[in-house]
This record gives structure tokens, sequence and C-alpha cells, in this order.
């Protein structure tokens, strides 16, 4: 029954592209702008730093650094400085820093199942550039909504995400033999490789955004929570918006005023992450055996727990 849905749904996808091939290759281009202005400037220096850190043995040093704070959090070392590299990378260099720790043993299977929950988000550059000073005109905006995105995250990941007691562990053999030239171009050529998958994701849900759109159903169905919800089309587009890709849903938040009920609608929307994040996040861990099963509900948990903090903490600053 599944497969004869997945079959319905392309052919409806590919009916929708040749009624619409206009508005498809638009989005197309829309999209491959925002990857060279945005996403790659901002994610393939982090790659190739991050795969340069596990080249290199690094990984394991600051590991064994960070292993008293993960003890106490319930979060090894390695997870701990997996939380550090996702909010300062974005997403979803989170994700593909666990899977090459899950590559290399380095970390469990369960472990690297729970911290690929929290451990992969968004980074200062997209949320204090794109959605503070990009949409609502203010950086301090912009670093209100990247601290409540840190701390939705680490209310999920150590407070309600179900852990088991860590030891305090510590690894060997840190530093690994490979020369810098050969750790380098190493990293570099996967780094490259990632941004291609991520570039591909965020086309490819642009695309289907532009095609949404032109077929009105966008419009019809924000019209209609807007209506029950009492809130503005404008809202209610941007929330659908980044349900599916992340980008265009802050993007259509442009003109909107800063207030509680708008900041915590961002806050969503970074936390959430969009469908070609997560799409993005399990072409990273192909490959591995890091189980998925959580991940969705736990995102959306993280985006309930930012969006709520948001309303409150913009409440009492805005």
């Amino acid at each position: 029954m599944k497969k004869a849905l997945y079959i319905f749904a392309s052919f409806g996808i590919f009916a929708a592209l040749l009624i619409f091939p206009k508005a498809a290759a638009e989005a197309v281009k829309a999209g491959l702008i925002m990857c060279a202005q945005m996403i790659i400037p901002s994610l393939f220096p982090f790659f190739i730093a991050a795969n340069l850190l596990n080249e290199l043995g690094a990984s394991k040093l600051m590991s064994n650094a960070l292993a008293p704070l993960g003890a106490r959090l319930g979060i090894s070392g390695h997870g701990v400085s997996a939380f550090i590299i996702g909010v300062t990378g974005g997403y979803p260099l989170g994700a593909s820093y666990i899977a090459q720790l899950r590559a290399q043993g380095l970390i469990g299977r369960d472990d690297a199942s729970r911290l690929i929950v929290f451990c992969n988000n968004s980074g200062p550059a997209f949320i204090v550039g794109a959605a503070g000073v990009g949409v609502f005109g203010s950086a301090p905006v912009g670093f209100f909504l990247y601290a409540v995105h840190i701390l939705a995250a680490l209310i999920f990941g150590v407070i309600i995400c179900p852990k088991a007691p860590c030891d305090i562990c510590y690894d060997e053999d840190i530093f690994s033999p490979v020369s810098l030239s050969a750790a380098f171009t190493a990293s570099v050529k996967r780094a490259a490789d990632s941004m291609i998958g991520v570039c591909s994701f965020v086309v490819a849900f642009s695309a289907i955004n532009g095609v949404l759109d032109a077929m009105d159903i966008t419009r019809s169905i924000a019209g209609e929570l807007s209506y029950r919800l009492g809130t503005e089309l404008s809202w209610c587009t941007a929330l659908l918006a980044g349900i599916l890709e992340l980008g265009n849903g802050i993007g259509s938040m442009a003109g909107l005023a800063i207030s509680p009920i708008n900041l915590a609608l961002a806050a969503f929307i970074l936390s959430w992450g969009g469908l070609s994040v997560h799409f993005q996040t399990f072409s990273m861990i192909a490959g591995t055996d890091i189980k998925t099963a959580r991940y969705m509900i736990g995102r959306f948990l993280t985006a309930l727990i930012a969006a709520a903090l948001a309303l409150l903490g913009a409440a009492a600053i805005f």
C-alpha cells in the first residue's frame, strides 16, 4: 500500500512539473541563489574544519577535555563536542560529525541515535544574519533567537530525552598518524560531497514550494489556518513554508513585526529545521546504524519548546 502511494505521489510531482514548469524553474533559481549567497559560504568552511578535526584525531582531544562536563549531563565527551560543533556550524554539520564519530567507533549506536536529535542545530550565521538582521532588521533579535535555539536543544537533550548514566571515559590514542596534507585533502573532498547533497535538497524543496505556490495549495491551506487560528495570512504562509524548507520559511517572514508571536514562529521554524534539513540529515547518516525512529518527534518537541521559550522571553524583553 505504501509503495503504491509513493508511486502515485511521484506521478503527481511529475505531472505538476509538466503543468507548472516556469514556477518550478524560478524556484530552482531561487534555491541556487540561496545556496550560493548563504548556505555554501556559511557551511562549507565549517564542514572542512569539522572533517579536519576528525581526520587529525582532534575530536578525541576535545572529547577528553569535555568528558567531565559530559558525565554530569549524561552525555559522552564526544557528545558535548558534537553539540558545540552543531550549534556553531549549523544544519546538518552536527549530523555529519556524529556520523563520522559513529563510523570510527568513537560512540555507540544508542548514544549516536540520541545525539542526532539535539546536536544537529542551526548556527549563528543563519540565525543572527538571516533571521535576526535579514527578517527583523535587528541583530539583538537574532542573538535572542540563537540563545532560545541553544536552550531548547539543551532542555530536550539533557532533561527530556532518555539517557543512561555516563562514566568519564578517555581516549588513549589521541592523535592520528595521517599527514596534514592528506587530512586536509580528504576533508575538502568530503566537505564538497556534503555540500552537493545539502544544496541538492535545498533546491529540490525550493522547487516543491514553488509548485505548491503555483497550484495555490499553500495559500489555500494558509488561508484556512489563518481563519481558524485568528492569525495573519503571512504568518501561516511562513509556517507552512518552514515545515518544508528552513530558508523559505524564515524568508517568508520578511515584513512581520517584532512581536512575541512572530518570534515564537521564527524559533519554531529554526528548531524544526524543515523536511529539507531532515532529509539532509538522513543522507549524512546513511550507511551507519544510527536509528532515526525518534528523530522527527524529537525535532518537533524541540521546536515546541523553542516556541514557548521565545514567546515567554520576547514578552518580557521586547
